[in-house]
């Protein structure tokens, strides 16, 4: 019989090779060595950003428009109480219930939706990802690879090679990887790995504060996440492993927030909600997961009951039971009826029962009051294309990727819509920004070359594609 550990090596012999070839193909350089010093800001945002790509293409991504929207302006809120130098920031929301979130050199930052179920407040959601804004405003990479150019390399090609094989293979196989990529390094590190992660707690926990948001979260949280830890066996959680709790670090973080005033915080319902879509939209089960929202209906806490009970919304839909989907959504909408959630949740049952005029007027009104918020758009846009309206879906989507060049979800969206619509030269050009975006820079020249020959005589869009062949040529260059 095999030992499990041996289990778990062999797999990590197997698996890590495709996250490392990918981390080495993309060019993930050094942050910085002893003749060059730390490096510049710019030149972090370039390795972020091809961290990013390496990231999109093997990591499980959660693509919700919804949650990645709350995600966005609760981390840009923190962002700016922050030490934050550069404020361009990237949010990755991941497909694992593990608790996870982890950034990298700049601004990107993932987190795992695991997060929202650990994390049991706003404020407690909170101060992980303060905590994780600190690594970056602090620089934390640059300044832990003064050791040599090598050990950036490999930092970075673990940190990504674990995030994959943590949500593709498993928690124990991702770890053994990320201690095979960085254990040398860590141990002569180790020291100075104890003093940043004491550094962004204390500037993690200032931005709480900064941001009028509870102090005490990060000494909360890290009890809830020690106390997991005493229960969990070998199963230790993720975060965890790269953010190890002592009680001693729960005594500094409770220390540090000694003179402000200790006061109440209400749930927020924005964040309860968040939550309960998380469970819902993550869940295997809905039956099951409905009858656990049922369970949790008479809470004393209205803003839970209220949240539980859109949840319970999310989990009939997901189960095509439209009529009793419409029977809890009602009474919400009568107590919130300009909230973006609830008019999103109301849209999305009507198109699910092809009532798509229904649907549409829905996602509308909602756009006249909120022009050009994202998930109100990305819904619109997925609608117009189910009952068939692509050229206005591409009106839509074409607004969206305008402001979020980064999406890979809304470019894909518009490849549909361009081919529905017959606009064949467009498909390509999407596609073309779809697979920059995962780094395949040769699969995007192959799209653009495809689109040439198709606008022939069509003086300015010849001329876009060629420019935009050139940039991605570049980019293959410094990457390849």
């Amino acid at each position: 019989m095999i030992h499990k550990f041996s289990i778990a090596w062999l797999l990590t012999l197997v698996f890590i090779c495709a996250p490392l070839e990918a981390a080495k193909d993309l060019n993930l350089p050094a942050l910085g060595d002893s003749s060059s010093g730390i490096v510049s800001l710019e030149k972090e945002r370039e390795i972020g950003q091809n961290f990013l790509r390496a990231l999109r293409a093997q990591a499980p991504i959660l693509n919700d428009p919804l949650l990645q929207d709350y995600l966005e302006h609760l981390i840009y809120r923190l962002a700016s109480y922050s030490q934050l130098q550069d404020r361009r920031l990237d949010v990755v929301l991941i497909r694992s219930p593990l608790i996870n979130a982890f950034a990298a050199p700049g601004g990107i930052v993932g987190v795992n939706y695991g997060l929202f179920f650990y994390g049991e407040t706003e404020h407690e959601v909170s101060a992980i990802l303060a905590h994780e804004l600190a690594h970056l405003s602090q620089r934390h990479f640059a300044r832990g690879v003064e050791a040599g150019k090598k050990t950036g390399v490999i930092s970075l090609a673990g940190l990504l090679a674990s995030v994959v094989l943590m949500t593709t293979v498993g928690s124990e196989v991702g770890l053994a990887a990320l201690n095979t990529t960085q254990g040398l390094s860590q141990s002569r590190m180790l020291t100075h790995s104890r003093a940043r992660e004491a550094e962004a707690d204390r500037v993690g926990i200032d931005t709480l504060a900064a941001a009028g948001m509870d102090p005490r979260a990060m000494a909360y949280m890290f009890e809830r996440l020690e106390k997991a830890n005493r229960y969990a066996g070998d199963q230790i959680p993720e975060f965890l492993r790269t953010h190890p709790v002592t009680k001693s670090r729960i005594a500094d973080s409770y220390n540090q927030t000694a003179n402000y005033p200790v006061q109440s915080w209400p749930p927020r319902l924005d964040f309860m909600m968040m939550r309960a879509r998380t469970m819902a939209i993550t869940s295997k089960d809905p039956k099951d997961t409905a009858l656990k929202f049922k369970a949790e209906l008479n809470s004393n806490d209205p803003v839970k009951n209220d949240a539980s009970q859109y949840g319970l919304v999310l989990a009939f839909s997901a189960n095509s039971e439209i009529d009793e989907a419409m029977r809890y959504l009602r009474p919400l909408k009568r107590k919130y009826p300009g909230l973006i959630a609830l008019q999103i949740a109301e849209a999305r049952i009507h198109a699910q029962a092809g009532r798509y005029d229904q649907s549409l007027d829905i996602i509308e009104a909602g756009l006249v009051i909120n022009p050009g918020n994202y998930p109100l758009a990305m819904t619109y846009a997925t609608s117009l294309i189910a009952a068939s309206r692509p050229n206005d879906a591409e009106k839509v989507l074409l607004n969206v990727v305008a402001d979020r060049k980064n999406d890979e979800r809304a470019w894909y969206l518009l490849a549909e819509a361009y081919g529905l619509a017959n606009n064949i030269p467009g498909v390509h050009q999407a596609r073309a920004e779809f697979f920059v975006l995962r780094g395949n820079f040769d699969q995007a020249i192959k799209q653009l070359n495809y689109a040439l020959p198709l606008v022939r005589g069509n003086f300015q869009v010849d001329a876009k594609i060629k420019q935009r062949l050139q940039e991605i040529w570049n980019l293959r260059g410094k990457n390849g």
